[in-house]
């Protein structure tokens, strides 16, 4: 066993381990957008689902010896595509339609070697089965998918941090070869040992049902829809970078682990009522995210145990129904076929059904759902016997729900208190206003614990016990209330918008704050849960800059300093509502670069006759062009462009993409600068502390760097703004930015980002 067990551990790891090296290695190809995983994890579940109906036909039809020479041809020929990393001629010229590219480069790239990695455990688990007569070879699945999750983790903290991008593509490839040469020589050996026996067992097992087969399909892709859907939140609203994605994908492979390893560690009794909380937490959650109201540091544990306890569920369930292993290989298929169909859900029918962000909302209706359709099809009389009373439960709820919300949203006013009971033991003391509240909090306490222990004791209520149907009602009621519960809110969330719009780059929508009339009434955009630029609605007030642009923001310094000398060239990265153009005067050139298509429909729609959501460039008095692609693909392919200002502040929601921070991409813009050019980095971001990284490049460039923060100012519609402005020190900064600025400090040492190197993880806040 230890042969197998070895190959499949090491083709697990390498398979794992291929995904963050080669998404992060196409990152910045593609914008840098969080979709770019999502179509890499699309293709790796398709390419998975190849790799096991490959390994079902090979068992199926051929004999031994023909097994092992079609395996070995193929691992021989996947050697020959080594190493790894990409072509450049990959880097896309049109930026409107990426999947289908993203999707052919990781088919040349590394489309045979994940082909055959995704081929070993159920082949070699299939072989196992075979030789030893009667052996159950599920634990070798947990084993395949420890290793799988040793990959994820060990990345961000051993690899990424360590290695530059071409040295993991050259390790690995290495490690290939050694993996083909290990799983040829066991191919090798399981085909000579078994060319004259027949199938193993001998007993044929009971046929699995269609209904069987449907729930290998659904409860799989439920799973997989839901880590790619709480990945792409947590992608959108922080950074594309490896840490969020490998952090979802370890959750779900450890829900594998746990359930498949021997008789596994999934009990219906406490996974399914705890299910019932991590749904309505995160449906709660994600609406309050939307608002801007939740800490990343709640946020990101609560999706991830959500996730957790989701999975824990639908692949625990999963084992529950896994056949005799002569269906081993059906078994499989169907995993691997359901996990593919989730990821085309999000990856691929999403972004072309939906005009906003639904299938997280839908993944955790569809996953209440599914928990109630098996447990009406396969109910187990145990775990309603020992099923917690729904009144209990209820109970239970309200109990935790109270001490939480009176811990955590009134924790300042506790503290409070404590001053005031410290000062009446010294002083005597009055009861303050709030006194009632202690009342309240006291009796919600009591109350909830009283029935509890009620509850609990009672030989009245042992009945409850008997009447499992109570349960099977309880849990139907609570997927209602949570469906009703997301819809509710969903529609709430999205009612009154101007505009939804969608595509591969994420979910664009416009609102209105109030009619035309008002002076201080705006239109704004928002991309996830950012706004992304607003523009007064009243004519006399339009044409002035806002947000993080208002005159007294770094940009606006710069801008100011600059014009002041004349007519200048203004170059601005990330189109947004085209606020930049506010700037532009009759001798003025702005020069606007933008990926996103739909973000250009909002300023310059098409046809050119329909009136524009924004008319910052439609009423530009300066000449204005707009390069539409990646910004660093259409520096690199341009002439300088001798900017006087440069405007660095391309966001994905909230997420900045790595590729426009690093040392190279700073060489460019520079190259695209005047000698005395100012380039303006826009860094405000609620999670990342970006200041170091632009600090280091700064001195590793030889310039001056200058940091630039301004507060709210309601009055003009200008927001609270943080902008980084570098320069050559021979040029310098007039006394108008000195006076408003300070000099960009380290506060906390980072290693020189590189276009092989970053590291996301040491700058968050």
């Amino acid at each position: 066993m230890f042969l197998y067990a070895i190959t499949i551990l090491v083709s697990a790891f390498l398979l794992f381990q291929v995904q963050p090296v080669i998404a992060k290695i196409i990152l910045p190809w593609f914008g840098g957008s969080a979709a770019v995983w999502t179509s890499c994890m699309l293709f790796f579940q398709l390419a998975l689902l190849l790799g096991y109906l490959y390994s079902h036909a090979v068992v199926r039809y051929l004999k031994p010896r023909a097994q092992m020479v079609t395996h070995g041809c193929l691992l021989l020929a996947s050697m020959l595509v080594l190493p790894i990393y990409p072509n450049a001629s990959w880097k896309p010229a049109d930026p409107s339609e990426p999947l289908l590219r993203i999707l052919g480069l990781l088919a040349v790239t590394v489309g045979l070697p994940y082909f055959l990695l995704s081929t070993t455990g159920p082949l070699l688990q299939a072989w196992y089965a075979r030789r030893f007569k009667g052996a159950m070879p599920y634990r070798l699945y947990a084993l395949s998918n420890a290793g799988s999750m040793f990959a994820l983790l060990s990345y961000p903290v051993l690899f990424e941090p360590k290695l530059a991008t071409h040295h993991q593509a050259t390790i690995w490839s290495i490690a290939y070869v050694a993996f083909a040469l290990l799983c040829g020589f066991v191919a090798f050996r399981s085909g000579a040992t078994q060319a004259a026996e027949k199938e193993a067992g001998g007993e044929e097992g009971e046929k699995p049902s269609p209904q069987l087969y449907a729930l290998w399909l659904l409860l799989p892709a439920c799973a997989s829809a839901l880590l790619l859907a709480v990945t792409n939140y947590l992608s959108q609203n922080v950074a594309a970078i490896p840490l969020l994605w490998v952090l979802p994908l370890s959750v779900y492979l450890l829900s594998f682990i746990l359930c498949f390893e021997s008789a596994g560690w999934y009990r219906r009794n406490p996974y399914l009522q705890l299910l019932a909380v991590a749904l309505g937490c995160m449906a709660y959650s994600m609406f309050v995210d939307n608002a801007g109201n939740q800490p990343i540091k709640v946020g990101i544990p609560l999706f991830l145990m959500g996730l957790f306890t989701c999975c824990m569920v639908c692949h625990g369930e999963l084992a529950r129904l896994k056949p005799h292993p002569r269906y081993l290989t059906h078994f499989y298929l169907m995993i691997s076929a359901g996990g593919a169909v989730g990821g085309l859900l999000v990856g691929l029918v999403a972004p072309q059904l939906f005009n906003a962000y639904y299938e997280l909302p839908a993944g955790l209706v569809a996953c209440g759902a599914l928990a109630i359709v098996v447990l009406r099809t396969y109910p187990d009389p145990q775990w309603l016997r020992n099923l917690l009373p729904a009144p209990r439960f209820l109970a239970a709820v309200v109990a935790l729900a109270a001490g939480g919300y009176l811990g955590y949203a009134k924790r300042d006013w506790y503290t409070g208190q404590a001053h005031n009971l410290a000062g009446w033991v010294r002083n005597g003391w009055e009861p303050s206003e709030q006194f009632d509240q202690i009342v309240l909090a006291v009796t919600l306490v009591a109350a909830a614990a009283l029935a509890l222990a009620l509850l609990r004791g009672d030989p009245k209520l042992r009945w409850m016990r008997r009447w499992g149907q109570w349960g099977a009602l309880g849990a139907e009621f609570l997927a209602v209330v949570l469906a009703g519960y997301i819809g509710y809110q969903t529609r709430d969330a999205n009612g009154g918008n101007r505009l939804m719009v969608r595509n591969f780059y994420g979910g664009l929508k416009v609102r209105d704050s109030g009619p035309f009339t008002d002076m201080d009434a705006t239109r704004g955009l928002t991309h996830g849960t950012i706004n992304h630029g607003e523009q007064y609605l009243n004519p006399a007030r339009q044409s002035l800059p806002t947000t993080y642009y208002g005159p007294n923001t770094g940009v606006g310094l710069a801008v100011r300093s600059k014009q002041a000398g004349g007519a200048i060239r203004l170059g601005v990265i990330g189109l947004g509502t085209g606020t930049m153009a506010a700037y532009g005067r009759e001798g003025d050139y702005v020069r606007f670069y933008e990926i996103n298509p739909l973000v250009l429909r909002m300023s310059l729609p098409d046809p050119p006759d329909k009136p524009p959501q924004f008319t910052f460039l439609r009423y530009c008095k300066a000449k204005r062009e707009v390069a539409m692609g990646d910004a660093r693909l259409s520096l690199e392919r341009e002439a300088p462009q001798n900017f006087d200002v440069l405007v660095v502040d391309a966001f994905s929601s909230d997420s900045i993409p790595v590729h426009l921070l690093t040392w190279e991409a700073m060489k460019l813009y520079f190259h695209h600068l005047k000698p005395d050019g100012i380039l303006a980095v826009h860094i405000s971001n609620r999670y990342l502390d970006l200041e170091p990284v632009v600090e280091s490049e700064s001195r590793a460039l030889g310039k001056m760097a200058r940091t630039v923060d301004t507060e709210d100012d309601n009055s003009q519609d200008v927001f609270a703004a943080t902008w980084v402005l570098l320069t050559t020190p021979a040029a310098g900064f007039d006394k108008m930015i000195e006076d408003a600025s300070k000099p960009a400090e380290a506060t906390r040492k980072v290693r020189l980002w590189t276009d092989d190197y970053s590291n996301l993880f040491q700058i968050l806040k």
